[in-house]
């Protein structure tokens, strides 16, 4: 879930699955149909004779076969537009009940050819007229069914689809979100470069450009939608602390307070470091004084809180927060985590407060 949080779960209906039903589906009419027709005749108390019971065995093979090839022709034509499917469908219907009729008069003849002394308890018009009548509700039955099935997987096929272009779109949604925030953080650093080189401070230049370099190397390396670990994302943040130490020196420190349980929790890659450098921009760039940036991290009931803090009073203005930093924090966090997922800037006793909460997910 980082990426978790994109969509919901969406059914997982297989055109293999979908072609069991169908055939579960054929032995179970055929079978009824087979016992619906004897039944009634041992109840009357009518003599079921062998040749019969061979008749009624052989349109039960006969007929699921040829249902087979009804539900391949339906399936076949479900995408095409509805007078096409309707008339294919009803004549497949028709083409079927008459090769399962003719199957049952050559079934039948072959069984006499076999027993002479057995005759037809009807004429053939007769038997191939009833039977033909018989099982054109039959096949209507099953081809309602292998529409309804075919309807099934289509609407699973687009709700899947529709899931899968919900799901990219999330995702270059958070990719857009999170390359904004490089720019941003580049924009600074390279003033500050430029502001050591015009200073002429150009051995603190070189070495604020290596790491840099370094840094960008770590995290550009990273896919922007893929989740990392607290740990991790704690030695992306030290490693900006790196650049910005070479800017103010010892008057940046940093306070980390993070339990080692907590450490393989996964959060959205680079989500502290703007949080860190709106700390830095506003907290310890206005004033001459050491400031300590504060990290503190905890779980309450599964939600992991992530506070930034700085021990300098922030602006009005940045403590709502209005910043690109802060306001991509914020639009990743409801990207990735919904209504679960949420910014708080507060000043709680003259100390500048960024309060990061989402559910805890790990590894």
């Amino acid at each position: 879930m980082l990426s978790a949080v994109t969509s919901g779960p969406t059914p997982a209906v297989s055109k293999k699955t979908e072609a069991q039903y169908a055939s579960w589906i054929t032995v179970a009419v055929w079978s009824i149909s087979s016992l619906l027709f004897v039944v009634p005749m041992l109840v009357a108390g009518e003599k079921v004779t062998t040749q019969m019971i061979w008749s009624i065995i052989a349109i039960a093979f006969g007929g699921s076969f040829v249902s087979c090839a009804l539900m391949i022709v339906i399936w076949r034509v479900f995408e095409s537009r509805l007078p096409r499917k309707i008339l294919i469908a009803t004549s497949a219907i028709f083409l079927a009940a008459i090769l399962l009729t003719l199957f049952d008069l050559a079934s039948a003849k072959l069984f006499i050819s076999i027993q002479p002394g057995n005759q037809l308890s009807s004429s053939l018009f007769y038997r191939a007229t009833n039977n033909f009548a018989v099982f054109i509700p039959h096949f209507s039955l099953l081809g309602a069914l292998y529409a309804l099935l075919a309807h099934n997987r289509q609407a699973v096929r687009r709700e899947r689809m529709l899931a899968d272009a919900n799901s990219l779109a999330h995702q270059a949604k958070l990719s857009a979100l999170r390359y904004q925030l490089n720019p941003h953080f580049l924009f600074n650093t390279l003033n500050s470069i430029s502001s050591l080189v015009v200073t002429r401070r150009n051995s603190q230049a070189e070495e604020m450009l290596t790491r840099l370099s370094e840094f960008l190397r770590t995290t550009l390396a990273v896919s922007p939608n893929t989740p990392q670990t607290l740990e991790s994302e704690l030695e992306t943040v030290e490693a900006y602390l790196g650049i910005e130490r070479i800017r103010f020196g010892d008057r940046l420190g940093l306070e980390l307070c993070c339990p080692s349980a907590l450490r393989d929790s996964l959060i959205p890659h680079f989500l502290l470091q703007p949080l860190v450098e709106n700390a830095i921009k506003y907290g310890v760039a206005p004033t001459e004084d050491s400031i300590t940036i504060g990290i503190d991290i905890l779980e309450d009931d599964e939600i992991l809180e992530i506070v930034v803090r700085n021990d300098t009073l922030a602006p009005a203005s940045s403590v709502h927060g209005i910043g690109v930093g802060l306001r991509n924090v914020r639009d990743r966090l409801q990207a990735v985590f919904g209504d679960l997922g949420t910014l708080e800037i507060m000043t709680v006793d003259q100390e500048y407060r960024a309060i990061v909460r989402f559910p805890r997910m790990k590894e």
